[in-house]
């Protein structure tokens, strides 16, 4: 193979770049294995090796043959044979070898596809015939293999007769199918530079968080299949209209199987999944399943499909890898919210896109689903450009109307499956009873008068009838015992398993518990690790199983589960006089033990840090679980790290040792869990934990109130302490996570060092795993000694307004209707990400649901914009003699639907412009129907909602079949304010709308029910609902945020606020944040209550009381209101820092404790500093604020710390200061504004001189390195040098920089150019290229040999700049008197390299520059050393990335960073000491 791949024939793509599939006969399945393995660790396979797909066994003796003996005697006997041969010594089933290869091969094939065939028919040898290769030999096991049986002998199962054979069908049709997996209907190609649509595909599922293939579930229940059932279904009329139906192609065509349980519906599923793949459709399918937590949530099914379409469409493919590589959007992909998958995925991207045939999506057991009602409704409402076909399977249940769906239903009746059944049983008794038909015969007979269309139930007699095989007489009485029914069934199965030995019972027992309780099947090699607090060294664990289980479980390659969902039905409830074999909350209890006990040890951390270090070199992304390979030595690892907290939510609350078992967990053990989840790069694992934890807690506090007798009264800890120590746990656990999340997995182990450090004083983590301070970094100057709910405060400018706020889930835009601009935030860094300028005043904006397009109305046009890329796609004009009051984008963002103040409703196709559609809803002259003052759609745009002063709102039916007639409301006595109507929104249901009142109540009129409800208790003055309608957000008139639960609108969060207007509120699509617009300012806040436990998820049939209950709310101040620090500076002594802050005051802190030691001056309260600086002694200090005054003190410190001021000066400038300069003497001061410079002697305490440049400049100065008598200015295009006491320029040494090209570009110079001089002169350089960019930064080395700055775009926004198209520059300051002024060629292209990670520049410490990198880990560079030298070392939480604070971070010369948070300055001490690894 490796040969052929160097031989390059014309035309055809080479061996190393093409997927391949290996299909091996018996021993060439080992010698297969073998290669593979030694393949993996050769470099020079590494190619083939990688694009190794699967692997076909046929007849393979993985575990070696019992006749290797007899085989090798055979061959020395025979007359003509050959000698005995020494490698089949190798195959006897104890053979050493066998098991290397194994144990090799297990450990290295988690990326391949499996499929084992095996024989089933004896070997002729001469007299003798033998099963050579017995079924437990030839199958490997393993979680991704399948395997089925062939109708052949060891020799004809490679040998076909026929096309026709049906053992070639089986070979051939899983070749096809997985060469369609591979590459659909084209060859492999490289996606933008990724390996080949195997890597791509593997990427998608990490990305997606899709741990085990879809193919896994369809392989086995194909397996299943007995030859020719089943396919009476492909073979209905309704079936094939489905099939080919065009009748409204934009909308999903629904075919839907109904049936009671156990009767084969799955089997079906996977049937119709099988024929339809091989017509070569786009098939995409999803088996629910009750015992698999993960597969029963709608989310993960949406999740599969996304993954299974793209495997097979590359737009679709690439668009998801983007997806991938943004941080929000990433996890929009894996997240458990399905309707923001939907709208994100489906919606947004899917739905858009053109395939070259109808999808089929295939949907097994629905009705298992965690939110089957809300999966139904949006199938039933899918518009997509291509077909779609779906095919449902059910237990009966109500069938919705479709508005948009055609549903075509086939309820499963036991005549349609009965000759499925006969052949089924046919199959299983043939073999047995071979030549007594007439028996055959009786035995179906009475087994389907028996049967009553289960096919379940005939499996699980036939297992019975197994061990009566001897005589009629014996297979007769056991058809006559069998008792009829499954739950009788299932009895007879339990009974013979309370027949046991006690110790047998018992493990049977926890075998079962595992099973029916646990999140999913466990692996044989999962359950050995579980059971080994009971029972150790198991001969064959697999045996025991199915010896002593009663057949209530059932084998999957190697995993186990329970036979059916009705069999966990009957081991978990009680039946009459009868408890449960199974207690579902002991059991949980017991299962939440076993993962705490496996958790709680130090031993972990090494294990991780093994795994760190293997994988750590090769740069792995934030895609890649890193857990798997811990996993493989410790196989429980996993599962006990993910579903621990599950088994806790079960679990009963009365257990003391399970409560004292997991605090030790949290207080010992926490931080290496916290470790494992992050190497699993999937932090949704942490964020379920912690649901599930807080319904443990509020379930144990409801016990405990309703039972104050309880032995649990006797803790140690009062009750109120118990409940508030694991909330707090909680609490820490998700600030973890959304203040740290993406860096903790970039490096897992960063949790024990460099997390502790930054969380609050007060928190668990802190109290529990916090360091001695010389072994990690400190933190301090913070206030707060509690966790902030405010992520970030933003503002789009001093003189903007914002009037309305949006959110989706990878931006927050902010507009402003007066100018016409839509600022757009990316919600991950909080950075302005760019601006949409309409030109005009607009009114109003709208998302799409995917919250990608952007739909602005202003007075003269409408236009729909892209946000991601701010470009914009329509323009239209606006109606004539209208003002509009609401806007929406509908049909997959084709058209544009406007409600209008002289009452109507018109569409718009975006492409043509045309109106399509246009719906009056009164009489423009009726009084009653004049201008509105409220308009609004609800979610699916069938109804709109109108609202007049004075008047009740009424609401319309604007669908296609719509009633003219308006609903009308018929207020009463308590619904009185409704006739005062002031906002209107509608509930995600789209038929309760919302009512806010001039008085602030609000009432919910329920258009169901046709009532309304009011709440007079909420005072709000804004609200908004989140996604999922389970919210209600207000704001009350002086500011007061609070958080309502529906449906009785109970309070549990207040953000109390004294003084404050807020415009606008919005909620992130998952809900776990809120924004808020006041002024110029948009502040994201992330409250702990918004993670809520999943009702569906957390609580239990027993439990429903308890989960009713509702917590006390919490009630928190609002910290951003406090006055925020707009300037700052630091001492050179590490002692001090002194800030300006936005109501003018100049204040010195002390930087251990960050307390106040003198107010040195204020300016006007209503002026805010935004320049300050102090001279490097100390001596002076200087602040400018926005409206041009300048202020300079001299300082003297006195005895017991005390600070002595006195003026220097007190002027004003017509502009504000952009940066002042003291000389090394600290006599002069240069005051630099954007269009001229001054310099004050502060001795003197007057002007020295001036220069007026007439226009704006982009420059910043520093005194010159080699002589204090000069000022170097430098600009985005030149180094000019000038007298410090007369700013005149020296002509001698200007020199024009050369622009720094990237190393590689077309333009880059062979040599230096030459530079250019200018004759001498006052003015500046003229204006060209450098007005549009502006040096935000400059500093110089404390060796003094370098000079550092960064330049930007110039915006002309200055508080909220983004670091987009940031270039770095450094300056050799010998070369400031030479004729050749650019950085030298090394410096200059690591620095190309360099800039596109760096965020931003902070400062220099020794020899090195410290700068803020894309993830916000604050890393250092030593000048002169190649980008290996790049050190990370320590990075920046979440709400510390405040764009406008973070521009004023600093570092002091003793490498402590300065950063300012909330009106405090945060001081990290300590971090360069963590050189934590190479950054590059």
């Amino acid at each position: 193979m490796l040969t052929f791949t160097g031989d390059h024939v014309a035309g055809h793509i080479s061996m190393a770049q093409t997927p391949v599939v290996f299909v091996a006969h018996s021993m060439g399945g080992l010698v297969v294995k073998k290669a593979y393995i030694l393949g993996r660790s050769d470099s020079e396979y590494a190619q083939i090796i990688s694009n190794v797909y699967g692997i076909v066994f046929l007849a393979t003796p993985h575990r070696g043959a019992h006749y290797a003996k007899m085989l090798n005697n055979i061959l020395s006997t025979a007359p003509l044979g050959a000698p005995p041969k020494a490698y089949i010594a190798d195959l006897d089933t104890h053979s050493s070898a066998l098991q290397d290869i194994n144990e090799q091969f297990r450990t290295l094939c988690n990326e391949l596809s499996l499929f084992s065939f095996f024989e089933t028919l004896k070997t002729s040898f001469g007299v003798t015939k033998l099963v050579i290769v017995e079924k437990e030999s030839g199958i490997l096991g393993y979680p991704q293999e399948t395997s089925s049986p062939l109708n052949a002998d060891h020799h004809s199962i490679c040998k076909f007769t026929s096309q026709e054979d049906p053992n070639y069908k089986s070979v051939k049709n899983l070749l096809k199918l997985w060469v369609g997996r591979i590459s659909p209907s084209r060859p492999t190609k490289t996606l933008q530079g990724r390996n080949s649509n195997v890597d791509s595909k593997r990427e998608i599922d990490n990305i997606i968080g899709i741990r085990e293939r879809p193919e896994v579930d369809l392989d086995y229940h194909r397996s299943r299949v007995t030859s020719g059932t089943c396919k009476w279904i492909t073979q209905r009329d309704d079936f094939i209209h489905w099939t080919v139906n065009h009748e409204m192609p934009n909308h999903a065509q629904v075919y839907w199987l109904l049936g009671p349980p156990a009767t084969g519906k799955t089997t079906i599923a996977s049937v119709v999944t099988n024929e339809l793949q091989l017509l070569g459709h786009h098939c995409a399918y999803h088996f629910f399943s009750a015992g698999h937590q993960t597969k029963r949530k709608a989310a993960f099914c949406l999740r599969s499909i996304a993954s299974q379409l793209a495997s097979s469409h590359d737009e679709l493919r690439q668009r998801l890898l983007d997806m991938g590589e943004e941080p929000a959007l990433a996890s929009t992909l894996r997240s458990d919210n399905f309707q923001d998958l939907w709208d994100r995925v489906f919606e947004g991207l899917i739905f858009k896109m053109r395939f070259d045939g109808p999808m089929f999506w295939i949907l097994d057991s629905v009705d298992e689903a965690d939110h089957h009602s809300l999966l139904i409704n949006n199938l039933n409402k899918i518009y997509a450009l291509t077909p779609i076909r779906i095919f449902l399977t059910s237990r009966p249940m109500r069938i919705p109307s479709a508005a948009t769906s055609l549903i075509t239903s086939c309820f499963l009746t036991e005549s349609k499956t009965i000759g499925d059944i006969r052949l089924f049983i046919q199959n299983a008794i043939q073999n047995a009873l071979p030549h007594d038909e007439q028996l055959q015969e009786e035995i179906i007979n009475q087994m389907l008068m028996k049967a009553e269309g289960s096919f379940l139930w005939v499996k699980l007699a036939l297992e019975t009838l197994q061990s009566n095989w001897h005589t009629q007489e014996d297979i007769r009485q056991s058809l006559t015992e069998i008792p009829n029914g499954m739950e009788d069934l299932y009895a007879r199965m339990l009974q013979s398993i309370q027949n046991q030995p006690s110790r047998l019972r018992f493990m049977a027992c926890r075998i079962l518990t595992w099973a029916a309780c646990s999140w999913r099947p466990l692996s044989i090699d999962e359950l050995r690790i579980a059971l080994e607090p009971d029972f150790k060294n198991f001969v064959n664990l697999r045996d025991t199983i199915l010896q002593i289980c009663g057949h209530f479980i059932v084998l999957n390659g190697s995993k186990i589960s329970l036979i059916h969902s009705t069999a966990r039905d009957f081991l978990v409830s009680d039946r009459p006089d009868v408890p449960a074999f199974v207690d579902s909350r002991s059991g949980h209890e017991h299962l939440a033990s076993v993962c705490l006990h496996h958790l709680s040890t130090d031993s972990w951390r090494q294990v991780f840090k093994a795994v760190d270090d293997s994988t750590g070199k090769q740069r792995t992304g934030l895609k890649v679980n890193r857990l798997v390979l811990a996993e493989k030595n410790h196989p429980f690892l996993g599962y006990a790290t993910c579903y621990w907290a599950y088994h806790i939510s079960k679990s009963g609350v009365n257990s003391e040792t399970l409560f004292q078992s997991l605090n030790e967990f949290l207080t010992k053990h926490c931080l290496s869990w916290v470790e494992a989840i992050a190497l699993s790069s999937n932090l949704l694992y942490m964020t379920r934990a912690v649901k599930y934890l807080k319904a443990y807690i509020r379930k144990r506090l409801q016990y405990l109130k309703c039972n104050p007798s309880s032995t649990l009264q006797s803790l140690e800890q009062p009750l109120d302490d118990e409940s508030a120590s694991l909330r707090q746990w909680a609490n820490d656990l998700i600030r973890i996570i959304g203040k740290f999340g993406s860096n903790l997995v970039r490096k897992p182990s960063s949790i024990y060092k460099l997390v502790p450090p930054f969380c609050p004083t007060s928190s668990m983590v802190s109290l529990h795993y916090s360091l001695i301070p010389n072994k990690s970094i400190a933190v301090t100057g913070l206030s707060s000694v509690a966790w902030d709910d405010c992520l970030a405060s933003v503002s789009a400018g001093e003189d903007a307004s914002a009037s309305k706020i949006l959110a989706s889930s990878a931006y927050f835009l902010s507009l402003m209707s007066s100018s016409g601009t839509v600022v757009i935030w990316n919600a991950e860094t909080f950075e302005e990400a760019r601006r949409l300028v309409h030109d005009e005043y607009v009114s109003i904006m709208a998302l799409n649901k995917s919250g990608e397009i952007l739909a602005t109305a202003g007075i003269d046009t409408y236009r729909i914009w892209d946000v991601s890329s701010g470009k914009e796609l329509n323009r239209l004009p606006t109606i004539p003699h209208t003002f509009t009051m609401a806007i929406a984008l509908a049909n997959n963002d084709s058209e544009l639907y406007l409600g209008l103040d002289d009452c109507s409703v018109i569409c718009i196709h975006l492409a043509s412009g045309t109106e399509t559609r246009r719906v009056v809803l009164g009489d423009p002259y009726d009084p009653y129907l004049a201008c509105p003052s409220a308009v609004a759609f609800n979610p699916d745009l069938t109804k709109i909602a109108m609202a007049w002063r004075g008047k009740t709102p009424l609401i319309w039916d604007i669908s296609p079949e719509r009633n003219q007639s308006p609903y009308r409301c018929s207020p009463s006595d308590s619904t009185e304010s409704i006739r005062a109507p002031e906002f209107l929104k509608w509930q995600n249901d789209g038929n309760t709308l919302l009512i806010l009142c001039q008085d602030a109540v609000v009432v919910e009129w329920r258009l169901d029910y046709d009532e309304q409800v009011t709440f007079d208790h909420l005072q709000c003055r804004e609200m908004t609902v989140s996604q999922d309608g389970n919210l209600l957000l207000t704001s009350d008139s002086v500011g007061t945020i609070s958080l309502w639960t529906f449906p009785k609108l109970d309070l549990i969060y207040r953000l109390i606020n004294d003084n404050a207007f807020i415009k606008d509120l919005a909620f992130s699509p998952d809900g776990q944040r809120f924004y808020d617009s006041r002024g110029s300012v948009c502040n994201v806040w992330e409250p702990d209550v918004l993670l809520r436990p999943d009702e569906r998820d957390t609580t239990d049939r027993s439990s429903v009381a308890e989960s009713s209950t509702v917590s006390e709310p919490v009630i928190t101040h609002d910290e951003s209101s406090r006055s925020a620090v707009t300037a700052l500076a630091c001492d050179s002594s590490d002692m001090y820092y002194c800030c300006g802050r936005e109501d003018g005051t100049v204040i010195i802190q002390d930087s251990l404790s960050g307390k106040k030691i003198r107010k040195v001056y204020a300016h006007a309260s209503t002026s805010s500093v935004i320049v300050l600086s102090w001279s490097p002694s100390g001596k002076y200090v200087v602040s400018g604020d926005d409206s041009g005054r300048i202020i300079s003190k001299r300082l003297e410190t006195k005895e017991a710390g005390k600070w002595a001021v006195f003026p220097v000066f007190d002027l004003r400038v017509d502009e504000s200061v952009q940066q002042f300069l003291f000389d090394s003497s600290e006599q002069l001061l240069l005051i630099s504004t954007s269009t001229k410079d001054l310099v004050w002697g502060l001795r003197a305490k007057k002007e020295l001189c001036r220069q007026s440049w007439g226009v704006r400049q982009n420059r910043r100065w520093i005194e010159h390195p080699r002589d204090s008598k000069l000022l170097i200015w430098i600009d985005p295009e030149t180094v000019r040098i000038f007298e410090w006491t007369t700013l005149r320029n020296n002509s001698e040494t200007e020199r024009r920089k050369k622009k720094s090209v990237k190393p590689g570009s077309p333009s880059t110079p062979k040599t230096p150019t030459t530079p250019i001089t200018t004759s001498c002169r006052t003015g500046p350089p003229s204006l060209n290229e450098s007005s549009k960019r502006i040096v935000q930064w400059l500093d110089i080395t404390p060796d003094r040999r370098y000079l550092i700055y960064e330049t930007l775009p110039d915006t002309g926004h200055i508080s909220s700049r983004s670091t987009t198209g940031l270039h770095l520059e450094i300056l050799s300051t010998s070369d400031l008197h030479t004729e050749s002024l650019h950085p030298h060629g090394f410096i200059g292209e690591c620095m190309a390299d360099l800039e596109g990670q760096v965020k931003r520049l902070v400062g220099t410490y020794k020899d090195r520059i410290m700068f803020l990198d894309q993830d916000y880990w604050i890393c250092t560079w030593r000048i002169e050393a190649g980008l290996e030298d790049v050190r990370r070392h320590f990075f920046l939480p979440k709400d510390w990335l405040n764009p406008s604070t973070l521009q004023m971070a600093v570092v002091n010369n003793q490498g402590t960073f300065l950063c300012p948070k909330h009106g405090d300055v945060g001081v990290v001490r300590g971090g360069m000491r963590f050189g934590l690894e190479p950054a590059f």
